[in-house]
């Protein structure tokens, strides 16, 4: 396994921390499947947990093109988990208050991201937990 930086290791005990809170059966770190292409990928945590297999993906520098990539992994799992830095893709991040009007037009991800199956949990690095977990669509601009 490769060398993690500091951000990975907080990232990674968060998301570790959060996943044991949900009582899971079978627990897998770096679990390797077969894409339909025929391509070796992995998740970097696999948890069968009540019935349902979930794939978790850990982003220390996401970016649109990254998630699109990964999204080739979500027809193997129940539900799907992307793991982000709580600051990263701001321009993409929907606002609930709209009291002024933003100084850029946002940006969205494409159709895809929209699936029921795709969450996203946002951590601190400064407080070292994960602060938000919702369906991807909840948190981030999804084109309709």
């Amino acid at each position: 396994m490769r060398e993690k930086n500091n951000t990975e290791k907080i990232m990674y005990k968060a998301a570790l921390k959060k996943i044991k809170e949900l009582n899971p059966e079978k627990l897998y770190d770096e679990y390797s499947i077969t894409l339909s292409d025929g391509c070796i990928g992995s998740y970097d945590f696999f948890v069968e947990c009540n019935g349902k297999k979930i794939g978790f993906e850990l982003m220390c520098r996401p970016t649109k093109g990254k998630l699109k990539e990964k999204l080739r992994y979500l027809d193997f799992v129940d539900k799907y988990v992307f793991v982000l830095p709580v600051g990263s893709l701001e321009l993409y991040k929907r606002h609930s208050v709209k009291c002024f009007e933003p100084l850029t037009r946002p940006k969205f991800f494409p159709k895809e991201f929209a699936s029921k199956k795709l969450f996203v949990w946002l951590c601190s690095i400064d407080e070292k937990r994960i602060v938000e977990h919702a369906r991807f669509s909840k948190v981030f601009n999804v084109e309709k």
